[in-house]
């Protein structure tokens, strides 16, 4: 057998072997490429229409498919496995060799079958063929399909043209769930914050820190629910807002005040000296302890009419504000004043409770209140995230009757409002009575700012960053600034209208004296019209309008 022979026939199909494996690698290569930008202009098209994904990540994903593909196809045409045998038998047929390196390579395995003379003569005839083959011909190194070609390149020219020309709509949508999801994950945070705060507020009792904390962390996981919008948001925080404010007393802070009023007077007495400063110093606990130590067995008759001179001046002082201490030390007081030592005692003992109790209440409201405000940050920030998708849009000016301007006119009766509003995407007017009322109004869409009139007051003006907080009419605050806060019966029926904020009767109060600065009554609007919201009181295509609408007009 001819040693040389075999070694070049096995030289020649290695040779032709690499040029096959270099065109299998163009091919593949250029069938990655194509399957990979098919994809990437699936994914563009229906990112077109979904919130899928920014364009910017398109065009690195499209980078990277089309690289990717572009290797992983190469690689897998080059180093596709390939049997020898199978390898001759093609170049055979393609070379025109007629099966003699195929038939070399088969005695070569299986010698048994031929004389050797045979076999050696059949590697001389296959060397000698082969070494006459048309390889570089009939193998060609660049040998890739047109089809494949032409879907790689229209499915590039289609990518660059759609992202170069053509924006992309969602975009916006997907800026605003971003900038909604980082304000939630913020939000978390703080009302983590704000649990801790009460949770580490000696003031209050075990209970009330489970009352105040558990609509927080309610809230909380509420939150943590992968893929809220900010609807679902915003619910969840109004549903904690109204369970914080439920535990809000509103007489609590009147109480703590003039208690600490009071403790002026009862510093004046060497025997209430402890209580009356540490009245003054806020802390209601100390005050009720120091009052119930007191022993007025160990004073002398002119200590114990002095003692019930300041016991009745301070309980003169809270009659008004706390009716329950104020009747504990006038009773302690007409008790030293007829020489009832243990009457007073057990008198001084129940005031120094009721005030415990007063301090334990003012905490819980103060603590609530906090944490109230904590959760209004948090729906006005979450708000005001979802409204940075909207940014750089064209604002459309509208006027509107019922209003969905920046700027506010509140009436009772009947009222006109004519006003300007911008905002974010629209900027809208607005007019607004208790009784009937039409606005008109228009936008830029440029900024925050509106001012809009109505018969009885007018909205808050921005300027400049500048805020000018102008009176208006609200009828739930009598004597103006600072007034009495009354429940307005509900379009004067006479029952109580506590789901909308200043609707009642058009009576002698509305004169324009009852006016407020618009900020101090904001905020019972704006809950007011997000609990409606919530309760399901509005269409749901206005919902989102209701809440970008007040968003706008904080002050």
């Amino acid at each position: 057998m001819s040693t040389e022979a075999i070694r070049e026939v096995n030289g020649l199909i290695t040779q032709w072997l690499l040029r096959v494996r270099v065109r299998d690698a163009g091919r593949g290569a250029v069938r990655g490429l194509a399957i990979a930008l098919l994809l990437a202009l699936a994914l563009a098209l229906a990112a077109r229409f979904l919130p899928l994904v920014f364009t910017a990540t398109q065009i690195q994903l499209t980078a990277v498919a089309a690289g990717a593909g572009l290797l992983i196809g190469a690689a897998y045409g080059f180093f596709k496995p390939r049997s020898r045998l199978a390898a001759a038998r093609d170049f055979d047929r393609r070379l025109g060799l007629a099966e003699r390196t195929s038939m070399a390579l088969e005695l070569e395995a299986a010698p048994e079958r031929a004389p050797a003379w045979l076999v050696a003569q059949q590697w001389t005839d296959a060397a000698a063929a082969a070494r006459r083959a048309p390889a570089a011909a009939r193998l060609r190194l660049f040998d890739i399909s047109r089809i494949e070609l032409a879907v790689a390149a229209v499915c590039a020219v289609a990518l660059i043209a759609g992202f170069a020309f053509w924006p992309n709509p969602q975009d916006t949508v997907l800026a605003q769930q971003q900038a909604v999801q980082q304000a939630i994950a913020e939000q978390i945070e703080k009302i983590e914050q704000a649990i801790a705060a009460i949770e580490n507020n000696d003031d209050l009792t075990d209970d009330q820190k489970e009352a105040l904390t558990e609509p927080l962390e309610q809230a909380q996981q509420a939150l943590q629910q992968p893929g809220l919008t900010e609807e679902q948001a915003q619910e969840a925080l109004a549903q904690a807002q109204q369970e914080l404010r439920s535990l809000q007393d509103p007489n609590a802070q009147a109480q703590a005040q003039a208690l600490q009023q009071a403790g002026e007077q009862l510093s004046g007495n060497n025997t209430t000296q402890s209580v009356g400063e540490a009245l003054q110093n806020g802390d209601l606990q100390a005050a009720g302890e120091a009052l119930q130590n007191i022993d007025p067995s160990t004073l002398s008759a002119e200590e114990q009419q002095a003692l019930a001179a300041q016991l009745e001046q301070a309980a003169e002082s809270l009659s008004g504000t706390d009716p329950q201490t104020a009747q504990a030390l006038q009773d302690a007081a007409e008790a030293l004043r007829n020489g009832d030592t243990t009457g007073a005692q057990q008198a001084l003992q129940q005031a120094g409770q009721s005030m415990q109790q007063a301090g334990q209440q003012a905490a819980q409201s103060q603590a609530a209140g906090q944490a109230s405000d904590q959760v209004t940050d948090a729906q006005r920030a979450i708000a005001q995230a979802g409204q940075q998708g909207q940014q750089g849009q064209e604002g459309q000016g509208q006027g509107q009757g019922q209003g969905q301007g920046q700027g506010q006119g509140q009436g009772q009766g009947q009222g006109q409002g004519q006003g300007q509003g911008q905002g974010q995407g629209q900027g809208q007017g607005q007019g607004q009575g208790g009784g009937g009322g039409a606005g008109t109004g228009t936008g830029n869409g440029q900024g925050a700012g509106g001012e809009t009139q109505g018969q009885n007051g007018t909205g808050g003006a921005t300027d400049g960053g500048v805020s000018d907080y102008e009176p208006i009419y609200a009828p739930s605050h009598i004597g103006g600034s600072g007034g009495t806060d009354v429940q307005v019966p509900e379009g004067g029926s006479g029952d109580p209208g506590d789901d909308v904020v200043g609707e009642g009767s058009t009576g002698e109060q509305n004169t324009g004296e009852v006016t407020v600065p618009y900020n101090e009554v904001y905020a019972d609007y704006r809950d007011s019209a997000y609990s409606a919201v919530n309760e399901g009181d509005y269409p749901p295509e206005i919902r989102d309008i209701v809440r970008q609408y007040f968003s706008s007009l904080e002050p």
